[in-house]
């Protein structure tokens, strides 16, 4: 009995032992980093960068798998039911915390089945009219609408996209009617501000840049509480439209599953900490209006909970809902 009391226990300290090397030596095989989007977008390209420094730095390949669906449910949901291991990691963003109480069917808790690692990126969207819409300001834009209830269409990327509830948040915020009209994909909404039949549309900076600067739009404002440093001419919606709080921003984050290993999970937050701080990486995004922004795992919960309350208050508020 004493003889088979000893081997259990030296065979418990030998898995103990492991596993605490295997932690430690995270990672020794390529990581998995799902993005929810297609290739192509701004999303995706903060995410290969990111993915292409944490290679150098982790010294594993950092593998980008674009996982894109149901409104980005189809990436979380996987990522929920993903081994805690450290191989799959996940560029999330604010659908994270809208989809469950928008949609309603996720399959994921977006405070049970994630461990919160750090922020990676905020995208402001900026305001844009048709070149022709009668407005050159947001005093205008206001008065205007105001003037022809539900007369204006605003185009979204699709429902439920950021975009989609910054045009909910500013209708409600600044008790506006219009009609605002889901598309698949901000290119094609934005396409339909640029020729008429949509008069306007908060649009990701990257996405707007093109048809400003090729005089198809006009840029009335920017979404974040303060101004770009890319786009310094264009007053924020908090100052230009009375509404001191209004921030309305796509951001990304890192999660990985529930259950992640806490060195894991350290190690990863400290290579990403490098990354948020490379000049290089801050240049390439600051002149296309993204914020490259790390974070404490602290600091990031702390955020994932005011913007939680944000959007869901919103949702409930104005009966959105999935159709």
């Amino acid at each position: 009995m004493m003889k088979r009391s000893i081997f259990l226990a030296a065979a418990a300290a030998t898995l103990v032992s492991f596993a605490a090397s295997a932690q430690t030596d995270w990672p020794n095989k390529p990581v998995n980093m799902v993005v929810p989007y297609p290739p192509g977008g701004v999303n995706d390209a903060v995410a290969r960068v990111y993915a292409d420094k944490l290679t150098a730095i982790l010294g594993k390949t950092v593998v980008v798998d674009n996982r894109a669906g149901a409104a980005t449910t189809v990436a979380s949901n996987s990522v929920a039911k993903a081994a805690p291991d450290g191989y799959t990691i996940y560029a999330g963003g604010t659908s994270l915390i809208i989809n469950p109480t928008l949609m309603g069917n996720v399959q994921y808790d977006p405070h049970k089945s994630f461990e919160l690692v750090s922020l990676m990126s905020f995208t402001p969207f900026i305001l844009q009219v048709n070149a022709d819409f009668p407005a050159k300001d947001m005093t205008e834009l206001l008065a205007q609408v105001r003037a022809n209830p539900g007369k204006f269409n605003v185009g979204s990327s699709g429902l439920g996209a950021t975009n989609h509830m910054a045009a909910e948040l500013f209708r409600a915020r600044a008790g506006l009617k219009y009609t605002i009209v889901p598309y698949r994909g901000g290119a094609q909404a934005g396409q339909d501000v640029a020729s008429g039949n949509a008069q306007m549309m908060f649009s990701a900076s990257l996405e707007a840049k093109p048809f400003l600067d090729s005089k198809k739009t006009r840029a009335i404002a920017i979404s974040s509480l303060t101004r770009s440093p890319a786009f310094p001419d264009i007053p924020t919606v908090a100052e230009s439209a009375g509404l001191p709080d209004f921030q309305a921003i796509f951001w990304q984050a890192m999660v990985v599953p529930a259950g992640t290993p806490r060195p894991i999970v350290d190690k990863l937050q400290a290579a990403l900490a490098k990354v948020a701080a490379d000049p290089e990486v801050i240049e390439k995004f600051k002149v296309q209006g993204v914020e490259i922004k790390g974070s404490t795992q602290d600091e990031l919960k702390a955020f994932y909970l005011r913007e939680e309350k944000v959007w869901t208050t919103l949702i409930k508020e104005q009966g959105i809902k999935a159709e």
